[in-house]
């Protein structure tokens, strides 16, 4: 009999599944398909397929579910409750068993094949500011191709439409930048929005929307003492003088947005009223700048505007020693690669099989040493369907 995984096991290995995009192999009475988690909660979990078939149609119809975690096969039964195109919502099971006999054995090959791949490394320091505020250049959520766009064209047509809503806009990147006034210095710092509704009143001691984040009037005050190092019974008239000096240059309302990347101020986004305009900066047109700092942010990084801080990679072409289509170990007589190769990290593979290119995201599940050999195996957590079956019929015959 299989043993079963625990409850909090269970839960863990399933988000685990959900968070690396790990294939899962879906079987009804008649048919088996691919697929991957999208997400779970106690009583159900949400799965993308790649096909789906008749007998799905049914009333809950039953399923076997198979995965490799861990080097380890698991399975569970449980049952189609919702299906909508090819996303369906299944039962989440009471138990998991593992430890199957491997669905695919390991072929030892022992050299006959190399894997080759890339490490990166260290991360080089980027030559921006660096702030307080974190931000991951992630694809923004709006419906949008992203693939060819140009950072220039994007900063063009930004500038353009705020020529029509504020009195004056400009965007400065900031590579190998320092700041040249008190605004842009306290930005910097905290990688947050600088916003003055009005010069001719007091610095915002509360947030606008949840799109951005304002430096709020405590903010200024805590940044002034560290910096400036003022006395504390000078502070208000210090911060009143700041908006005095802006409105002498003839500035009614002022914001300084960033476009951050990671920890860094990649580029300050200056929005103003001058007072013939004589209005606030509307809120929503500083959401709408918000997001566009993100698409920005995301564009940059696309465009391999932050490539500098990967640093120099190395290729390395090792000798397999055991391979299935499910994964695959190598050995190295000596410690080289300990330090460089982490259980639970993800890898991109380079195979060549009889003039087959083959290229797999891995993730290296085991360590261990044998016979003054260090090993490393690794599970496939996405190999293409073609490429699968060629490895299948390449290693069995099939």
């Amino acid at each position: 009999m299989n043993p079963t995984v625990s409850r909090v096991e269970k839960e863990f290995i399933f988000n685990f599944l959900i968070k690396n995009k790990v294939k899962v192999e879906v079987k009804t009475e008649k048919n088996s398909t691919e697929g991957v988690f999208l997400d779970q909660n106690s009583a159900e979990i949400k799965v993308e397929l790649n096909e789906i078939f008749e007998e799905m149609d049914k009333y809950e119809p039953e399923i076997k579910v198979f995965f490799y975690f861990q080097s380890s096969y698991h399975t569970f039964n449980s049952a189609i409750l919702k299906k909508q195109s090819k996303t369906i919502i299944i039962r989440n099971p009471d138990s998991v068993a593992r430890n199957l006999l491997r669905k695919y054995e390991r072929v030892i090959i022992d050299g006959k094949l190399d894997v080759s791949f890339e490490l990166e490394g260290p991360i080089q320091p980027l030559e921006f500011p660096a702030g307080k505020t974190y931000y991951f250049a992630e694809k923004p959520p709006i419906s949008a191709d992203f693939t060819d766009v140009k950072i220039n064209t994007l900063l063009e047509k930004f500038k353009e439409k705020m020529s029509n809503v504020v009195s004056l806009n400009k965007i400065v990147m900031l590579r190998n930048y320092t700041a040249k006034t008190f605004f842009e210095e306290i930005v910097l710092h905290y990688g947050k929005v600088l916003y003055i509704p009005d010069t001719h009143g007091t610095i915002p001691a509360k947030q606008y929307s949840d799109q951005f984040e304002v430096i709020e009037r405590n903010n200024w005050i805590d940044f002034e003492m560290a910096h400036n190092h003022t006395n504390p019974g000078m502070i208000n008239r210090v911060l009143s003088d700041y908006l005095k000096v802006l409105a002498k240059n003839n500035i009614f309302s002022y914001s300084i947005i960033p476009i951050l990347y990671r920890n860094y101020i990649t580029g300050l986004i200056f929005l103003l009223n001058n007072h013939q305009r004589s209005m606030p900066v509307d809120v929503r047109i500083l959401n709408y700048t918000a997001q566009f700092a993100k698409i920005a942010s995301y564009t940059l990084s696309k465009s391999g505007y932050f490539d500098a801080e990967k640093g120099r990679k190395d290729r390395y072409r090792i000798p397999i020693y055991d391979i299935s289509p499910g994964g695959l170990a190598f050995y190295l007589d000596d410690d080289s690669m300990e330090e460089k190769l982490t259980v639970d990290s993800n890898y991109n593979f380079d195979l060549k099989i009889d003039g087959h290119e083959i290229r797999i995201l891995t993730k290296l599940v085991r360590k261990f040493h044998k016979l003054s050999r260090n090993f490393y195996g690794f599970m496939f957590l996405g190999i293409k369907s073609e490429d699968f079956n060629f490895l299948n019929n390449h290693l069995y015959g099939k």
